[in-house]
């Protein structure tokens, strides 16, 4: 499905934060990006985005998703792709909605951008999404306000606007961090079942080695803007090689000598 072959990343003229990254991945994988902060973990998801900041840009290598590189398309191409093939959870979803406008009037946009539908099948569409992501009558939350909603609910919400078209891939910077863990857990449980349900292949980047540990088929560790070590789940968790892996791993808090990873 997706195949990143050696892209480096720049911005300005300043040197490559993203040097030589590659993975491949097929439908319904989940992979997890992970690092310290400043290793271009979401510099390389935004490059599947095509929403690199201003003066960033794919220097060398080619990103190649279905078939067809990534890095030929036109705005007109991205902004079909956008949302409907690929979509991107961030990593405070509450931050990207409109303070001042209703759920319901936000998503109805969102769904009417990218589907010849009516207002009131539009609005439909976006309360049964809303609903399959567990949150409580539907058409309350469309008619509620951002700030009137949790910081999980909306984070769901994000979740429910960036899986309305069952995207073949979808991209996730950070979508726990910011919340408690019981909410983090929940959150983990409703995007593993979206591979299940929808065989959605999921790159997720975390700080969080248990979320990784939990929902990964492989792992990436990144490091100053290079991959240091890629694996399943079990060799980078149980047998790392570098040693900044193992260093991660021993940062892991530890209760009564158990390492929860």
């Amino acid at each position: 499905m997706l195949e990143i072959n050696n892209i480096t990343v720049q911005y300005n003229e300043n040197s490559p934060c993203v040097k030589d990254f590659s993975l491949t991945m097929k439908s319904g994988e989940i992979v997890s990006i992970v690092g310290e902060s400043g290793s271009g973990k979401t510099t390389v998801i935004r490059s599947l985005l095509g929403a690199l900041p201003e003066g960033g840009r794919v220097e060398e290598g080619d990103i190649v998703f279905e078939g067809e590189s990534l890095l030929d398309k036109s705005p007109e191409e991205w902004r079909k792709l956008r949302g409907t093939k690929i979509s991107m959870i961030f990593q405070d979803s509450g931050a990207m909605i409109n303070p001042i406008r209703k759920i319901g009037s936000q998503f109805v946009e969102y769904i009417r951008t990218h589907e010849n539908i009516l207002k009131k099948d539009a609005w439909q569409k976006g309360v049964i999404m809303l609903e399959k992501m567990r949150l409580p009558n539907g058409e309350n939350i469309m008619n509620s306000y951002p700030f009137q909603l949790s910081g999980g609910m909306r984070q769901r919400v994000g979740i429910a606007m960036a899986m309305v078209f069952q995207p073949k891939l979808l991209l996730a910077d950070e979508p726990t961090s910011a919340l408690d863990v019981t909410t983090q857990a929940q959150i983990v449980r409703q995007m593993v079942e979206l591979r299940e349900v929808h065989n959605t292949g999921i790159i997720i980047v975390t700080h969080n080695l248990g979320v990784a540990s939990y929902m990964s088929d492989k792992i990436v560790v990144m490091q100053s803007g290079k991959v240091v070590e890629t694996g399943n789940k079990e060799e980078i968790i149980y047998n790392p090689k570098h040693t900044y892996t193992k260093k991660l791993l021993e940062a892991v808090p530890k209760l009564e000598g158990k390492r929860y990873v």
